[in-house]
Protein backbone atom coordinates (compact mmCIF):
# COMPACT_ATOMS: atom_id res chain seq x y z
CA UNK A 1 0.00 0.00 0.00
CA UNK A 2 1.50 3.55 -1.02
CA UNK A 3 0.68 6.29 1.41
CA UNK A 4 -1.20 9.14 -0.25
CA UNK A 5 0.28 12.99 0.28
CA UNK A 6 -1.96 15.23 1.39
CA UNK A 7 -1.87 18.84 2.37
CA UNK A 8 -2.51 20.61 5.84
CA UNK A 9 -5.49 22.53 6.33
CA UNK A 10 -3.99 25.12 6.53
CA UNK A 11 -2.03 25.33 2.77
CA UNK A 12 -4.11 27.81 1.32
CA UNK A 13 -3.13 30.04 3.38
CA UNK A 14 0.72 28.94 4.05
CA UNK A 15 0.86 28.80 0.33
CA UNK A 16 -0.02 31.93 -0.15
CA UNK A 17 3.25 33.30 2.22
CA UNK A 18 5.62 30.82 1.25
CA UNK A 19 7.99 33.20 -1.15
CA UNK A 20 10.48 30.68 -1.30
CA UNK A 21 7.64 28.16 -2.54
CA UNK A 22 10.13 25.80 -0.55
CA UNK A 23 8.25 22.15 0.82
CA UNK A 24 9.14 19.32 2.34
CA UNK A 25 6.78 16.09 3.61
CA UNK A 26 6.30 14.77 7.34
CA UNK A 27 4.35 11.61 7.94
CA UNK A 28 3.18 12.51 4.38
CA UNK A 29 1.62 15.58 4.95
CA UNK A 30 3.13 18.33 2.42
CA UNK A 31 4.61 21.72 4.53
CA UNK A 32 6.69 24.69 4.32
CA UNK A 33 10.14 24.36 4.95
CA UNK A 34 10.91 27.84 4.92
CA UNK A 35 8.69 30.98 4.30
CA UNK A 36 11.59 32.95 3.23
CA UNK A 37 15.05 33.12 5.66
CA UNK A 38 15.15 30.04 8.53
CA UNK A 39 17.26 31.24 10.56
CA UNK A 40 15.59 34.94 10.62
CA UNK A 41 12.16 32.73 11.21
CA UNK A 42 14.18 30.89 14.24
CA UNK A 43 15.08 34.02 15.48
CA UNK A 44 11.80 35.63 15.70
CA UNK A 45 10.22 32.35 17.49
CA UNK A 46 12.54 33.91 20.32
CA UNK A 47 12.55 37.63 19.76
CA UNK A 48 8.82 38.24 18.73
CA UNK A 49 5.98 35.98 18.18
CA UNK A 50 6.07 33.16 15.39
CA UNK A 51 3.54 30.34 14.46
CA UNK A 52 3.75 26.92 12.44
CA UNK A 53 1.70 24.46 11.43
CA UNK A 54 1.13 21.24 13.55
CA UNK A 55 -0.72 19.14 10.02
CA UNK A 56 1.89 15.96 10.12
CA UNK A 57 1.29 15.30 14.16
CA UNK A 58 -0.64 12.20 14.54
CA UNK A 59 -3.60 12.59 16.60
CA UNK A 60 -5.75 9.67 17.65
CA UNK A 61 -8.52 9.73 19.96
CA UNK A 62 -8.69 6.18 22.28
CA UNK A 63 -11.95 5.62 23.86
CA UNK A 64 -13.74 2.87 26.49
CA UNK A 65 -14.46 1.06 29.26
CA UNK A 66 -10.63 -0.06 29.46
CA UNK A 67 -8.82 2.18 28.21
CA UNK A 68 -7.30 3.13 30.99
CA UNK A 69 -6.10 -0.49 31.38
CA UNK A 70 -4.70 -0.59 28.18
CA UNK A 71 -2.79 3.08 28.53
CA UNK A 72 -1.40 1.57 32.16
CA UNK A 73 0.18 -1.62 29.71
CA UNK A 74 1.18 0.30 26.60
CA UNK A 75 2.75 3.83 27.94
CA UNK A 76 5.10 4.55 30.62
CA UNK A 77 3.69 7.14 32.68
CA UNK A 78 0.35 6.11 34.77
CA UNK A 79 -2.72 6.94 33.16
CA UNK A 80 -5.02 6.65 36.25
CA UNK A 81 -3.46 9.61 38.09
CA UNK A 82 -3.99 12.01 34.83
CA UNK A 83 -6.93 14.49 35.66
CA UNK A 84 -9.16 15.66 32.83
CA UNK A 85 -7.72 18.70 30.84
CA UNK A 86 -3.98 17.31 31.66
CA UNK A 87 -1.90 15.64 30.12
CA UNK A 88 1.77 14.09 30.22
CA UNK A 89 4.65 13.22 27.91
CA UNK A 90 4.98 9.24 27.81
CA UNK A 91 7.03 6.51 25.66
CA UNK A 92 5.84 3.28 24.38
CA UNK A 93 8.45 0.55 24.28
CA UNK A 94 9.10 -2.49 22.12
CA UNK A 95 8.48 -5.55 23.88
CA UNK A 96 12.53 -5.95 24.03
CA UNK A 97 12.72 -1.99 25.52
CA UNK A 98 13.84 -0.41 22.49
CA UNK A 99 11.96 2.69 22.26
CA UNK A 100 8.81 2.77 19.36
CA UNK A 101 7.02 6.06 20.42
CA UNK A 102 6.93 9.24 21.84
CA UNK A 103 3.31 10.96 22.58
CA UNK A 104 1.48 13.63 25.08
CA UNK A 105 -1.43 11.83 26.37
CA UNK A 106 -4.45 14.37 27.33
CA UNK A 107 -7.03 13.47 29.25
CA UNK A 108 -10.63 14.34 28.32
CA UNK A 109 -12.85 12.08 30.66
CA UNK A 110 -13.00 9.11 32.80
CA UNK A 111 -13.28 7.37 29.16
CA UNK A 112 -11.72 9.00 27.05
CA UNK A 113 -8.04 10.15 25.82
CA UNK A 114 -6.24 11.91 23.10
CA UNK A 115 -3.05 10.97 21.63
CA UNK A 116 -0.59 13.50 19.69
CA UNK A 117 2.81 12.11 18.62
CA UNK A 118 5.47 13.22 15.75
CA UNK A 119 5.20 9.29 14.22
CA UNK A 120 2.59 6.91 13.81
CA UNK A 121 2.47 3.75 14.96
CA UNK A 122 -0.80 2.37 13.52
CA UNK A 123 -0.16 -1.11 13.91
CA UNK A 124 0.90 -1.55 16.73
CA UNK A 125 -1.30 0.78 18.78
CA UNK A 126 -4.28 -0.96 16.76
CA UNK A 127 -3.30 -3.76 17.78
CA UNK A 128 -2.85 -3.20 21.57
CA UNK A 129 -6.17 -0.89 21.31
CA UNK A 130 -8.07 -4.25 19.30
CA UNK A 131 -6.82 -6.72 22.47
CA UNK A 132 -8.37 -4.26 25.62
CA UNK A 133 -11.76 -3.67 22.88
CA UNK A 134 -10.71 -0.02 22.82
CA UNK A 135 -12.03 2.70 20.10
CA UNK A 136 -9.80 3.96 18.19
CA UNK A 137 -10.25 7.14 16.33
CA UNK A 138 -7.25 8.51 13.73
CA UNK A 139 -8.34 12.78 13.96
CA UNK A 140 -5.70 13.58 12.40
CA UNK A 141 -6.90 15.08 9.24
CA UNK A 142 -9.95 16.13 11.48
CA UNK A 143 -8.49 18.30 13.58
CA UNK A 144 -5.82 20.36 12.81
CA UNK A 145 -3.54 22.78 14.94
CA UNK A 146 -1.13 26.18 14.92
CA UNK A 147 1.75 26.36 17.61
CA UNK A 148 2.10 29.80 18.82
CA UNK A 149 5.73 30.30 20.58
CA UNK A 150 7.63 33.43 21.26
CA UNK A 151 7.58 36.26 23.98
CA UNK A 152 4.50 37.86 22.60
CA UNK A 153 2.73 34.19 22.18
CA UNK A 154 0.62 34.75 25.19
CA UNK A 155 0.04 38.34 24.27
CA UNK A 156 -1.13 38.02 20.70
CA UNK A 157 -3.79 34.91 22.04
CA UNK A 158 -5.03 37.66 24.05
CA UNK A 159 -5.06 40.27 21.48
CA UNK A 160 -7.18 37.59 19.18
CA UNK A 161 -9.81 37.65 22.12
CA UNK A 162 -8.53 33.94 23.73
CA UNK A 163 -7.31 33.84 27.51
CA UNK A 164 -4.16 32.79 27.45
CA UNK A 165 -3.86 31.74 31.26
CA UNK A 166 -3.03 28.24 31.49
CA UNK A 167 -0.26 25.93 32.55
CA UNK A 168 1.61 23.64 30.66
CA UNK A 169 0.58 20.71 30.11
CA UNK A 170 -2.59 21.36 30.09
CA UNK A 171 -5.58 22.12 27.60
CA UNK A 172 -9.49 23.11 27.87
CA UNK A 173 -12.03 23.95 25.17
CA UNK A 174 -13.33 27.57 24.11
CA UNK A 175 -16.32 29.10 22.29
CA UNK A 176 -13.91 31.63 20.44
CA UNK A 177 -16.03 34.05 18.26
CA UNK A 178 -18.30 31.18 17.13
CA UNK A 179 -15.47 28.97 16.43
CA UNK A 180 -15.42 25.89 19.00
CA UNK A 181 -11.51 25.87 19.79
CA UNK A 182 -8.95 24.14 21.89
CA UNK A 183 -5.86 25.73 23.43
CA UNK A 184 -3.43 23.65 24.88
CA UNK A 185 0.52 23.94 26.51
CA UNK A 186 2.59 20.43 25.15
CA UNK A 187 5.48 22.29 23.07
CA UNK A 188 9.06 22.31 24.31
CA UNK A 189 9.04 25.76 23.41
CA UNK A 190 6.93 27.35 25.87
CA UNK A 191 4.45 28.54 23.90
CA UNK A 192 0.56 27.65 22.99
CA UNK A 193 -1.01 25.58 20.24
CA UNK A 194 -4.39 25.87 19.27
CA UNK A 195 -6.72 23.32 17.49
CA UNK A 196 -9.83 23.85 15.55
CA UNK A 197 -11.84 21.98 13.15
CA UNK A 198 -10.36 21.11 9.35
CA UNK A 199 -13.09 23.64 8.07
CA UNK A 200 -12.31 26.22 10.65
CA UNK A 201 -8.53 26.50 9.62
CA UNK A 202 -8.40 29.70 7.49
CA UNK A 203 -10.24 31.53 9.38
CA UNK A 204 -8.16 30.30 12.53
CA UNK A 205 -4.65 31.64 10.52
CA UNK A 206 -6.46 34.73 10.09
CA UNK A 207 -7.47 35.76 13.41
CA UNK A 208 -4.16 34.90 14.71
CA UNK A 209 -1.89 36.57 11.88
CA UNK A 210 -4.18 39.98 12.32
CA UNK A 211 -4.02 39.87 15.98
CA UNK A 212 0.18 38.64 15.59
CA UNK A 213 0.80 41.56 13.71
CA UNK A 214 1.50 44.56 16.03
CA UNK A 215 3.70 41.87 17.86
CA UNK A 216 5.50 41.21 14.51
CA UNK A 217 4.06 37.76 14.24
CA UNK A 218 6.40 35.45 11.63
CA UNK A 219 4.98 32.17 10.28
CA UNK A 220 7.75 29.15 10.76
CA UNK A 221 8.55 26.37 8.53
CA UNK A 222 10.19 22.94 9.70
CA UNK A 223 13.63 24.28 8.85
CA UNK A 224 13.98 26.80 11.84
CA UNK A 225 11.40 24.37 13.87
CA UNK A 226 14.27 21.52 13.67
CA UNK A 227 16.70 24.17 13.98
CA UNK A 228 14.22 25.21 17.79
CA UNK A 229 13.88 21.19 18.79
CA UNK A 230 17.98 21.23 18.45
CA UNK A 231 18.25 23.91 20.64
CA UNK A 232 15.74 22.80 23.44
CA UNK A 233 17.82 18.82 22.76
CA UNK A 234 14.97 17.26 21.69
CA UNK A 235 14.97 13.97 19.64
CA UNK A 236 12.55 13.60 17.30
CA UNK A 237 11.71 10.06 15.41
CA UNK A 238 13.47 9.48 11.88
CA UNK A 239 15.07 12.66 12.43
CA UNK A 240 17.06 11.93 14.93
CA UNK A 241 16.21 7.92 15.44
CA UNK A 242 14.61 4.64 13.86
CA UNK A 243 11.23 3.59 15.98
CA UNK A 244 12.10 -0.05 17.06
CA UNK A 245 9.61 -1.39 15.06
CA UNK A 246 11.20 -5.07 15.24
CA UNK A 247 9.20 -5.85 18.55
CA UNK A 248 12.21 -7.58 20.48
CA UNK A 249 14.57 -4.52 19.72
CA UNK A 250 15.90 -3.01 22.76
CA UNK A 251 17.48 -0.20 20.63
CA UNK A 252 17.01 2.71 20.64
CA UNK A 253 17.20 2.85 23.75
CA UNK A 254 15.13 5.81 26.14
CA UNK A 255 18.74 6.23 27.97
CA UNK A 256 20.85 7.20 24.82
CA UNK A 257 17.84 9.40 23.73
CA UNK A 258 18.01 11.89 27.31
CA UNK A 259 14.26 10.23 27.40
CA UNK A 260 14.46 8.30 30.89
CA UNK A 261 12.64 10.75 32.14
CA UNK A 262 9.88 10.01 30.71
CA UNK A 263 9.16 6.30 32.04
CA UNK A 264 7.45 6.51 36.11
CA UNK A 265 9.58 4.33 38.55
CA UNK A 266 6.80 3.47 40.41
CA UNK A 267 5.37 2.39 37.47
CA UNK A 268 5.83 -1.23 37.14
CA UNK A 269 3.12 -2.74 34.58
CA UNK A 270 4.28 -1.02 30.84
CA UNK A 271 5.23 -3.21 27.92
CA UNK A 272 9.08 -3.11 27.68
CA UNK A 273 9.83 -2.24 31.15
CA UNK A 274 11.78 -5.76 31.84
CA UNK A 275 13.92 -5.01 28.35
CA UNK A 276 14.01 -1.12 29.80
CA UNK A 277 16.09 -1.84 32.92
CA UNK A 278 18.06 -4.45 31.36
CA UNK A 279 19.39 -2.23 29.00
CA UNK A 280 19.72 0.80 31.72
CA UNK A 281 22.13 -1.55 33.59
CA UNK A 282 24.81 -1.00 30.97
CA UNK A 283 23.96 2.13 29.42
CA UNK A 284 27.00 3.25 27.70
CA UNK A 285 26.48 6.74 25.68
CA UNK A 286 24.56 9.72 26.91
CA UNK A 287 22.40 12.30 25.09
CA UNK A 288 23.90 15.28 25.31
CA UNK A 289 25.10 18.60 22.80
CA UNK A 290 28.20 19.45 20.89
CA UNK A 291 28.75 22.95 19.52
CA UNK A 292 30.47 23.07 16.50
CA UNK A 293 33.87 25.16 15.49
CA UNK A 294 31.66 26.06 11.96
CA UNK A 295 28.85 27.52 10.45
CA UNK A 296 28.43 23.74 8.49
CA UNK A 297 26.25 21.65 10.08
CA UNK A 298 27.29 17.66 10.82
CA UNK A 299 24.25 15.42 11.45
CA UNK A 300 25.22 11.46 11.96
CA UNK A 301 28.56 11.97 11.96
CA UNK A 302 31.50 10.45 13.89
CA UNK A 303 32.77 12.24 17.32
CA UNK A 304 36.62 11.43 17.18
CA UNK A 305 38.02 11.56 20.84
CA UNK A 306 42.09 9.93 21.44
CA UNK A 307 42.15 9.17 17.85
CA UNK A 308 38.90 6.68 18.42
CA UNK A 309 35.21 6.93 17.71
CA UNK A 310 33.53 8.00 20.89
CA UNK A 311 30.43 8.82 19.51
CA UNK A 312 27.98 10.19 16.83
CA UNK A 313 26.34 13.85 16.11
CA UNK A 314 22.22 12.69 15.56
CA UNK A 315 20.62 16.02 13.76
CA UNK A 316 22.45 19.43 13.55
CA UNK A 317 21.57 22.83 12.47
CA UNK A 318 22.73 25.83 12.19
CA UNK A 319 21.61 28.23 15.26
CA UNK A 320 21.06 31.70 14.99
CA UNK A 321 21.41 32.43 18.56
CA UNK A 322 24.40 30.83 19.01
CA UNK A 323 25.70 32.07 16.09
CA UNK A 324 27.46 28.75 15.05
CA UNK A 325 26.27 25.09 14.15
CA UNK A 326 25.18 23.06 16.76
CA UNK A 327 24.18 19.17 17.78
CA UNK A 328 22.83 16.63 19.23
CA UNK A 329 25.06 13.54 20.04
CA UNK A 330 25.24 10.47 21.95
CA UNK A 331 28.22 10.33 23.55
CA UNK A 332 30.32 7.82 25.80
CA UNK A 333 29.71 9.18 29.33
CA UNK A 334 33.05 9.38 30.57
CA UNK A 335 33.63 11.91 27.86
CA UNK A 336 29.72 13.76 28.41
CA UNK A 337 31.56 16.65 30.35
CA UNK A 338 30.41 20.09 29.41
CA UNK A 339 33.56 21.86 27.47
CA UNK A 340 35.40 18.62 26.17
CA UNK A 341 36.83 19.37 22.93
CA UNK A 342 36.09 16.82 20.56
CA UNK A 343 36.45 16.61 16.15
CA UNK A 344 34.62 15.44 13.65
CA UNK A 345 34.38 15.60 9.85
CA UNK A 346 32.32 18.38 8.20
CA UNK A 347 30.13 16.99 5.36
CA UNK A 348 31.66 18.08 1.70
CA UNK A 349 30.99 21.79 0.49
CA UNK A 350 29.69 22.21 -2.74
CA UNK A 351 32.68 23.80 -3.73
CA UNK A 352 35.51 21.60 -2.51
CA UNK A 353 35.46 17.37 -2.19
CA UNK A 354 38.48 17.81 0.19
CA UNK A 355 38.03 16.48 3.99
CA UNK A 356 37.71 19.38 6.19
CA UNK A 357 37.76 18.04 9.92
CA UNK A 358 36.57 20.77 12.87
CA UNK A 359 36.34 21.12 15.83
CA UNK A 360 33.17 20.40 18.53
CA UNK A 361 32.92 21.06 22.07
CA UNK A 362 30.37 19.17 24.37
CA UNK A 363 27.27 21.26 25.67
CA UNK A 364 24.23 21.01 28.17
CA UNK A 365 21.05 20.91 26.90
CA UNK A 366 19.06 22.35 26.63
CA UNK A 367 21.61 24.69 24.58
CA UNK A 368 19.03 27.05 25.11
CA UNK A 369 16.54 27.75 27.05
CA UNK A 370 12.96 28.19 25.77
CA UNK A 371 11.60 32.00 24.51
CA UNK A 372 10.33 33.13 28.07
CA UNK A 373 6.49 35.15 28.22
CA UNK A 374 6.57 38.73 27.64
CA UNK A 375 3.03 38.97 29.38
CA UNK A 376 2.07 40.95 32.24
Amino acid sequence: MIDTLRASAFHARTAAVNRSNAWGTRNNVTLPTAYANANDEALAARTRVALTDLGARWQLMLEGPRVTELLQTLLTRDAIALSPSHAFKALWLADGGGVRGAAVVGRFGKESFWLLSASPDVEWLGMAAAYFDVGVRDISADRCGLAIIGPYAGVTLEAAGVQSNLEPLAFRKASWRGLEVLLSRFGEHGGYELWCAADDAVMVWDRIVLAGAAFGIVPVGTIAMDALDIEAGVPRPHRDYVPAIDSSASEPSPGSLGLASLIDPEHISFNGRKGFLATAKGETRRLTGVELDSDCAAPHTALIADGRVRGRTLSSSYSPSLRRAIALAQLEKELDRPGTRLSLTLPPSIDSTAICVAQATVADLPFLPSPYSCAP
